[in-house]
């Protein structure tokens, strides 16, 4: 029964002595200051690891699109550009109009990843 009274009366001097986090409005701030930074954080390392999956996805395609690519010019021979000229030239124009477009989309999303970046960094300075 001692220790029980011992214990009792060193909780309420914790209480009388120590504000605890409810009664002290600058560490309630600071608490909710830091879940809030840890959320962002998190926030920050799921967006970081959605764009390394993201080009990783897409070099894979890229080495797909390169062998294809490697193995139907070595298929030709080398003969490919004397024999059929005009349907070559006109695969080619359209593999030209195509990777133009898919610089440009490439382009497009490169910007949107760096705003998101900046912005996400800007706010995590700003919290700070």
């Amino acid at each position: 029964m001692t220790t029980e009274t011992t214990k009792t009366s060193t909780t309420t001097n914790n209480n009388n002595n120590m504000p605890t986090i409810i009664d002290d409005p600058l560490l309630l701030a600071d608490l909710q200051s830091r879940v809030s930074d840890l959320e962002l954080s998190k926030t920050h390392n799921d967006v970081s690891a959605i764009l390394q999956k993201e080009r990783a996805d897409m070099l894979l395609h890229l080495r797909e699109i390169k062998e294809a690519m490697v193995k139907e010019a070595s298929g030709d021979g080398g003969s490919g550009s004397g024999r059929g000229g005009g349907a070559s030239s006109k695969e080619l124009e359209q593999l030209r109009a195509e990777n133009k477009e898919l610089k440009k989309v490439n382009a497009k999303q490169q910007y949107r990843i760096e705003h998101l970046v900046s912005n996400l960094r800007g706010a995590l300075e700003g919290d700070k």
